[in-house]
């Protein structure tokens, strides 16, 4: 019995996996008729003809006709002849004969939300969609084999092979993470959206002007960027390093930011950065995707971003009491929310309508058990504190 409610429970999980997996594609079907008389050309020709027919509606609808009308070139050679990114599957049925032609029918499934990303990263969704476009800037630093990756960039792309797999598997799960919160990341590395870059722009670290541009570029409001340092650890392990931080173009601020470090297990290097990778990639995605979300909805008026802190040892229930005392006695603290947690620092992120030098004044006021907090040194955007007696 209990391995029966087992195999249930699995079989339900399963079902309710490939449903989500599916969630986001279209189903359509497509009947044509070819003048080929070789059935080999007759099946392309009828399937180049659903694809046509298919992606011309869809499109149609997701921009409208006027502007379908009016970029129906670019449409054509920057969309439909990229079908294969948005339709993962297509299913012929048998040839007939009707006369002197040859008929068959295509069931395709298209994906909306890759159709979305291929539209606007060729400017073709701007004005037409309400929900923000991410662009993501994410730089690959691999010092165990001395690569790096930049994808907006153009380098020897064979030395990158799998520094620019591992870039798909992160910008895969961004544009999950994102697309369950109505935002749109774009896949830049997956459809060679450095080969769009001036080459002014093709340089190894952006400044904030350079950022702005290539974001207005992509049509993007929002832009990730990040690091992923890849470094060897002891015994034949690797330290994964992940830093990804989301700002709003028009005044450059910084909305969300994530801080990880990993360590994957003895083995072969690109094996075990590979699995940690998928194993980490979605939660660090989810978390800052639901910054993005809390940012974009509260709109960040009359307040500013500031990074707290706090160097020496915490235990758990410091922290938790720490946070609470914030949350409770700081009344020009909005938010507040956890970013990095070590043995030696924490380090927290928080909105507030107060001055560095006002909420210092408040958190040396703070006792947790008899230790209190002293000032390291302070800045508009961060405010360093120790733990003291």
């Amino acid at each position: 019995m209990l391995r029966m409610i087992i195999g249930f429970l699995v079989l339900c999980f399963a079902s309710a996996l490939a449903w989500a997996q599916q969630s986001d594609l279209l189903e359509r079907n497509f009947t044509g008729v070819s003048k080929e008389s070789n059935p080999v050309a007759a099946r392309k020709d009828i399937q180049d003809q659903a694809v046509q027919k298919i992606s011309e509606e869809i499109v149609r609808d997701l921009i409208g006709p006027d502007q379908f009308l009016k970029r129906k070139s670019i449409i054509q050679s920057k969309i439909f002849r990229n079908s294969a990114k948005y339709i993962p599957v297509q299913k012929p049925s048998p040839l007939t004969q009707e006369g002197d032609h040859l008929s068959m029918s295509v069931n395709m499934k298209v994906s909306l939300r890759d159709l979305k990303v291929l539209l606007q990263t060729n400017g073709l969704l701007a004005g037409n969609e309400s929900a923000p476009v991410v662009l993501p800037l994410i730089t690959w630093v691999d010092r165990v084999n001395g690569n790096s990756l930049r994808w907006w960039v153009q380098s020897d792309r064979q030395a990158q092979v799998f520094l620019m797999k591992e870039a798909r598997v992160l910008e895969n799960a961004l544009a999950t993470s994102l697309q369950k919160n109505g935002f749109y990341s774009s896949k830049p590395t997956e459809f060679g959206m450095g080969q769009q870059v001036p080459s002014s722009y093709q340089t190894d670290k952006l400044n904030p002007e350079e950022t702005q541009f290539l974001a207005r570029y992509f049509n993007s409001p929002l832009a990730i960027e990040g690091q992923v340092t890849l470094e060897k650890d002891k015994n034949q392990a690797y330290r994964m390093e992940l830093r990804l931080v989301a700002m709003q173009i028009q005044n450059g601020r910084t909305i969300a930011d994530v801080s990880r470090k990993f360590v994957t297990e003895p083995g072969t290097f690109e094996a075990k950065v590979d699995k940690k990778l998928k194993e980490v990639a979605e939660a660090a995605t989810n978390d800052l995707a639901g910054q993005v979300l809390e940012a974009w909805q509260r709109g960040s008026i009359g307040t500013s971003i500031i990074r707290i802190t706090i160097q020496g040892r915490s235990t758990l229930q410091q922290k938790e009491a720490l946070k609470e005392q914030f949350r409770t006695q700081v009344t020009q603290i909005k938010s507040i929310r956890e970013r990095l947690v070590s043995s030696e620092l924490i380090s927290f992120e928080v909105d507030s309508s107060a001055a560095p030098s006002d909420l210092i004044s408040k958190f040396e006021k703070i006792d947790i058990a008899g230790k209190t907090l002293s000032k390291v040194s302070e800045n508009p955007q961060e405010i360093i504190l120790r733990w003291s007696r």
